[in-house]
C-alpha cells in the first residue's frame, strides 16, 4: 500500500486526506496546532457543501447546525443594500468547530493524524520521503511515497503570479448589540468586511494595503485598527461592544505558487493558490483544489507513465482559476474605481487584463428551433489534460475563440464525443434527440442551447458553420 503524508489539517488537508483514504492509501496528516482554535474563513459560500458531500465528509458539518446567511448588507459603488438570499445558501461557521469537525471525519476514514505536532525533517532520497516529526514530544519516522503540503500561506513560499499586496487587520467583539448579519463596504482606503460568528462573537476585518497601514495614526496595530473602524460604519450602533481578541494582521494578497507540483510532492489549497479575498470563497477553492489534487495525487502513484499528463492537468487548472478570479475581483474594484481615484482600488481594478485574454462574450441564443445547425468554423478539438473518474487522462476538449479555457465537460457529459461525428443540417431538437440514448432530452436541449449560445453551434446558413 502506496503511502502519503499530508502537512496541515485545514479545510483541504482534511479533505485530500480523507479522498486519499477512500481510494486505498494509508495517510499521515500531520497539524501544528490543537484544534479547535480560531481561523479566518467564516463565510462560507454556497458551493462549499455539494464539494464536501463529493468528498463524503457533509454530514458532520450539516449536524453541527451553523448559522444559515439570510442576507447580506453591501454599500459597495453604491448606496448601502441588503441583498436577500430566501435560499439561506451562504454559511456563517465557528472555523475551529468546522475544521475540528472535517479532521474528525478524515480520521473516521482511517487517516492517521499527528496532532499536535511539527517536522523536523523531510528529505527525499531517491525514492521515496522520509519524514521525521515531533508529535507530543515523541519523535516518529515516516517512509511515504508522496508529500502534500496544505500548510496554508507562507510568505517564503515562491510564487509565479503575485495580485496587490494586502493586509486583513482583524479582531473580535462582543456586546449585546452587535449585527446579526453580514456586512460588507467599501471605504476611501480600504475595504471592511462584518462576520456575526455562532458564538455571539462579531468579526470586523480590514483590507488594506501594507503601505497604507503604516500612514495609519496610532503607536499598535491596535490602534490603528481602531482608527481604520472609525471611517466604516461597520461598528455602528454597537455602543458598549467590547475587543475580545485583540487585533492581529495576516497576509490576504492572491498569488499563484511557481511550482504546485513534482512526481513526488503536491501543494494544496492555500499552499496552491490563494484567491482574492473580496471573492469569500478562498474556503470552497481550497476544498474544490484538494478533491482534484487528490485525483492528480492518485494518477502520480498509481498510473506514472500519465505523470506529465497529471502535472500539466493540476498546473493549468490552478493558472486558470487564479487568472478566473483576478479577472472577478479586478472588476469589483472597478466598480469603486470609477468614482473612487485613490492608489488601492486603481491598482486593483488596473489587474484586469486586456480583451485579448478576456472571456469573449457569449452569443444571445436567438436561433429558431426550425434553423439548421452545424459546427463552427472555429471549432477545434485539441487532446488536454482532464479528469476522469479517479485519473488525469487526455479527452478531446473544445477550443474555441469565446471559450475562456479548453472544455471536454458540460453538465457532466463528455463534449467531443457528443459533436464529433454530428450531422450538419439539424435543429437544435433534433440534436438533442440524436443524444437520446446518452441522457434525457431536456439534458440534450440545455447542453446544446449553451453550445448555441457560445458560438459552438451556429446556423447553416449563417456563415460561420464549418464547410
Amino acid at each position: 500500500m502506496a503511502e502519503v503524508c499530508v502537512i496541515g489539517a485545514g479545510p483541504a488537508g482534511a479533505v485530500f486526506a480523507a479522498r486519499l483514504a477512500h481510494l486505498g492509501y494509508q495517510v499521515h496528516l500531520i497539524e501544528r496546532a490543537r484544534f479547535p482554535r480560531r481561523h479566518l474563513g467564516e463565510s462560507l459560500s454556497p458551493g462549499v457543501m455539494s464539494l464536501l458531500a463529493a468528498a463524503q465528509m457533509q454530514d458532520v458539518i450539516e449536524s453541527a447546525a451553523f448559522s444559515r446567511v439570510s442576507g447580506v448588507w453591501v454599500k459597495w459603488a453604491e448606496e448601502l443594500t441588503l441583498r436577500q438570499d430566501e435560499r439561506e445558501q451562504g454559511i456563517l461557521v465557528d472555523r475551529g468547530e468546522f475544521d475540528l469537525r472535517l479532521l474528525g471525519r478524515a480520521r473516521d476514514f482511517g487517516v492517521r493524524v499527528y496532532q499536535p505536532a511539527r517536522i523536523l525533517e523531510q528529505v527525499w532520497d531517491g525514492g521515496r520521503w522520509r519524514v521525521r516529526i515531533d508529535a507530543d514530544r515523541k519523535q516518529t519516522d515516516l517512509s511515504v511515497d508522496l508529500l502534500a503540503d496544505a500548510s496554508g500561506r507562507r510568505q517564503t513560499r515562491q510564487r509565479a503570479l503575485v495580485g496587490s499586496s494586502t493586509l486583513a487587520v482583524y479582531g473580535y467583539w462582543r456586546g449585546t448589540s452587535l449585527p446579526t448579519m453580514p456586512r460588507i463596504e467599501a471605504g476611501r482606503d480600504a475595504w471592511y468586511w462584518g462576520v456575526p460568528l455562532p458564538d455571539g462573537t462579531y468579526n470586523t476585518l480590514v483590507f488594506i494595503d501594507p503601505e497604507q497601514l503604516r500612514c495609519v495614526a496610532g503607536a499598535t496595530l491596535g490602534e490603528r485598527f481602531l482608527r481604520l473602524l472609525e471611517a466604516s460604519n461597520l461598528m455602528e450602533n454597537c455602543s458598549g461592544a467590547e475587543l475580545v481578541v485583540p487585533a492581529h494582521a495576516i497576509d490576504a494578497t492572491a498569488y499563484l505558487s511557481n511550482n504546485p507540483v513534482t512526481r513526488n510532492r503536491i501543494e494544496i489549497g492555500d499552499a496552491a493558490v490563494a484567491i482574492d479575498p473580496i471573492s469569500s470563497s478562498g474556503v470552497q477553492k481550497a476544498i474544490q483544489i484538494a478533491l482534484s489534487g487528490a485525483v492528480v495525487a492518485n494518477t502520480l502513484l498509481r498510473r506514472p507513465e500519465s505523470a506529465e499528463t497529471a502535472i500539466s492537468f493540476y498546473r493549468g487548472q490552478l493558472a486558470d482559476s487564479f487568472e478566473r478570479h483576478r479577472r472577478w475581483a479586478g472588476q469589483h474594484y472597478r466598480a469603486v474605481a470609477n468614482h473612487n481615484n485613490h492608489s488601492f482600488w486603481s491598482k486593483r481594478a488596473a489587474s484586469i487584463p486586456g480583451p485579448d485574454l478576456m472571456l469573449a462574450p457569449a452569443a444571445e441564443a436567438r436561433t429558431s428551433m426550425t434553423a439548421p445547425l452545424a459546427l463552427s468554423r472555429d471549432l477545434k478539438f485539441v487532446p488536454t489534460p482532464c479528469l476522469r473518474g479517479d485519473f488525469v487522462s487526455l479527452a478531446n476538449a473544445l477550443h474555441h475563440p469565446r471559450l475562456a479555457s479548453p472544455l471536454a465537460f458540460l453538465g457532466g457529459r463528455e463534449l467531443a464525443p457528443l459533436l464529433q461525428g454530428l450531422p450538419p443540417s439539424l435543429t437544435l431538437a433534433q440534436i438533442a434527440q440524436s443524444w437520446s440514448r446518452r441522457m434525457p432530452f431536456a439534458s440534450g436541449m440545455a447542453i446544446a442551447g449553451w453550445l448555441v449560445s457560445h458560438g459552438i453551434l451556429v446556423e447553416q446558413n449563417g456563415g460561420e458553420a464549418a464547410p
